[in-house]
């Protein structure tokens, strides 16, 4: 499994606002975006960018199949109506267990969305189902926050890709929207190489994580 996380932030490491503008891309940077997506087996998003973005995460720039949409939430607290929904192409919702949202489980269903329940709900535990059951072996980690935060506190990922917008927001979410690392206990990626965008006012950079867990 081959992970990548994919984001545009101002220069202070936000990747929305505090009221939840994450307009931040120029055009080319979408097409980097979309490019990527083309070249994935599946998107991720968190619950919060479902709810917040209402996005359909399918290709509009390049060429190729789209990808399965991979939703993780712990509440399964969505609007049957969101673009996500409509399949093809194929969506799926990893959620706990110990969730449950019967009404929601039973409309979801019938529109085609795939419900998968784990014992142990983490994000590698997702990754290694992903590849087991849906013969994805290439993801795309789009946000949010929160979705970003436990991919690398859980150490389950090889690149990561951030374009810098020239906005600063002093507050709002960050790149990871978690707890937070100790200082010297905080991973050190490898920088792969750094481009200045076609515009001439963003930066794309490329890290490599040398150290991810390979028992995925």
């Amino acid at each position: 499994m081959y992970v990548i996380i994919f984001s545009t932030i101002t220069i202070d490491g936000k990747l929305a606002s505090k009221d939840y503008y994450s307009e931040l891309s120029c055009k080319y940077d979408k097409v980097r975006q979309h490019i990527l997506r083309s070249e994935v087996d599946a998107i991720m998003i968190g619950g919060n960018t479902v709810r917040i973005d209402n996005p359909s995460l399918t290709l509009k720039y390049g060429h190729g199949k789209n990808p399965i949409r991979v939703i993780i939430s712990n509440s399964l607290n969505f609007y049957i109506n969101y673009k996500i929904f409509n399949t093809p192409p194929q969506t799926i919702i990893y959620t706990s267990n110990n969730s449950e949202n019967k009404d929601f489980e039973n409309k979801i269903k019938e529109k085609g969305v795939i419900i998968r329940k784990l014992d142990n709900f983490n994000i590698c535990n997702v990754m290694n189902d992903l590849e087991s059951n849906f013969n994805v072996h290439k993801v795309m980690i789009e946000g949010g926050g929160k979705l970003i935060w436990s991919v690398i506190k859980e150490n389950c990922f090889d690149e990561l890709r951030v374009t810098i917008s020239p906005r600063v927001f002093g507050n709002g979410v960050s790149l990871a929207n978690g707890e937070g690392f100790l200082g010297k206990n905080s991973p050190k990626l490898d920088l792969e190489d750094v481009k200045i965008c076609e515009c001439k006012e963003e930066v794309h950079l490329i890290y490599k994580n040398h150290n991810k867990i390979r028992n995925l």
